[in-house]
């Protein structure tokens, strides 16, 4: 699959629920129940973009695997960390990486603005695509 003109979105493996949305948006989503194989995805797909849903207090899964493969690959992976565990941020946030937060439940126009905000510049323009031809399929 082309992948220049999609967003590749990664998600955890415990996200599962909204997938098919992200699909039919257009965005190439990779997503998978075994870490070692995610390790594997993230080093093969060129990621644009990361969510870490936190599956307790101290999980950084998704961030802890991108650290390790990003050296490997000399890319910068913006991830977003979602306030799905307590509705808070960890007191130490600032000092975690994240580029930004998401609150729990979202709308899919504040994400989609999220996404906006921390997506390298060649890649807004793919993604303003998406999103209006999302929103004209209703």
């Amino acid at each position: 699959m082309e992948l220049s003109n999609y967003i590749v979105l990664l998600l955890p493996s415990y996200l599962d629920g909204p997938i098919s949305l992200f699909n039919e948006i257009g965005f190439a989503v990779v997503h998978t129940y075994d870490p070692a194989v995610l390790g594997r995805e993230i080093k093969e797909f060129n990621l644009d973009l990361a969510i870490e849903w936190q599956h307790g207090p101290d999980d950084y899964t998704v961030r802890d695997l991108i650290r390790k493969c990003e050296k490997e690959k000399e890319k910068e992976i913006p991830i977003l960390f979602v306030c799905n565990w307590n509705g808070r941020l960890p007191h130490n946030f600032s000092e975690l990486g994240y580029q930004d937060f998401i609150t729990v439940p979202w709308s899919l126009d504040g994400l989609m603005g999220k996404f906006y905000e921390v997506l390298p510049q060649e890649k807004k323009p793919t993604l303003k695509d998406l999103w209006e031809k999302a929103k004209q399929r209703g």
